[in-house]
């Protein structure tokens, strides 16, 4: 009886050893394939509000496939301009990249004084100024001075502890996501990772909602028949 018991607890233990690495891998793919919300500060959103195609970016401002990347989506948004909407969501890898949350804090700033998208191509185009200075804050300085921002402003700003919690909630929610490597982008909802495959895949995605929503023409009205004449 005891042996009986003791083979029956064991196929018990198996079940639920079973069960629970059935519910881990639901819960996987769930988060694999759950598109992000797309929520973001409006200064970190561009393009029409009812765009066909939403896309939300997770970046790295100090990672060089990112920068790449942005000359991608601009080249879409010259095809597609009234049919995407961007959201970037900060996703720096301060392991790899020491500079990179320093960078995100500092873009926040700068979009809270209506300038993030012109400090996010500053960023990407200046890397290798800032990326491995000693002192990237200078640098930062010097930008936000470049572009007329307040800067005792801008200085209040980076040194607010809630301003990084801003950008660790981004990086929380991408470890949700699974976003493993930058940039990767979900394009409604569809993740790509890499300029390339949003040059590629991410352009079908934008023709396909494009074109969905198009308003469809009514078929034509039929012309009216003329009135045959009487005859006498």
């Amino acid at each position: 009886m005891a042996s009986l018991a003791t083979k029956s607890s064991r196929s018990i233990a198996a079940a639920g050893g079973l069960l629970f690495i059935a519910v881990a891998s639901v819960l996987g793919f769930r988060g694999v394939h759950t598109p992000p919300a797309p929520d973001a500060p409006a200064y970190r959103q561009k393009g029409p509000a009812d765009a066909a195609a939403v896309i939300v970016a997770y970046s790295d401002f100090q990672c060089p496939a990112c920068g790449h990347a942005v000359e991608t989506l601009k080249h879409l948004e010259s095809l597609h301009a009234g049919d995407m909407r961007v959201i970037f969501k900060h996703r720096p890898w301060e392991r790899n990249h020491p500079n990179a949350v320093k960078a995100a804090v500092a873009a926040e700033c700068a979009g809270r004084q209506g300038r993030f998208w012109e400090f996010h191509d500053k960023l990407f185009a200046s890397q290798s100024d800032w990326g491995h200075a000693e002192d990237p804050l200078a640098k930062f300085s010097a930008f936000a001075k470049a572009q007329n921002l307040k800067l005792e402003e801008f200085e209040t700003c980076r040194a607010d502890p809630a301003t990084l919690a801003v950008v660790r909630a981004d990086m929380k929610e991408a470890d949700r996501r699974f976003v493993n490597s930058t940039p990767t982008f979900f394009v409604n909802g569809v993740r790509m990772v890499g300029a390339r495959q949003l040059g590629t895949l991410g352009l079908k995605e934008i023709e396909k909602a494009a074109a969905a929503a198009e308003p469809k023409q009514a078929p034509a009205a039929p012309a009216p028949k003329e009135a045959s004449g009487t005859k006498r």
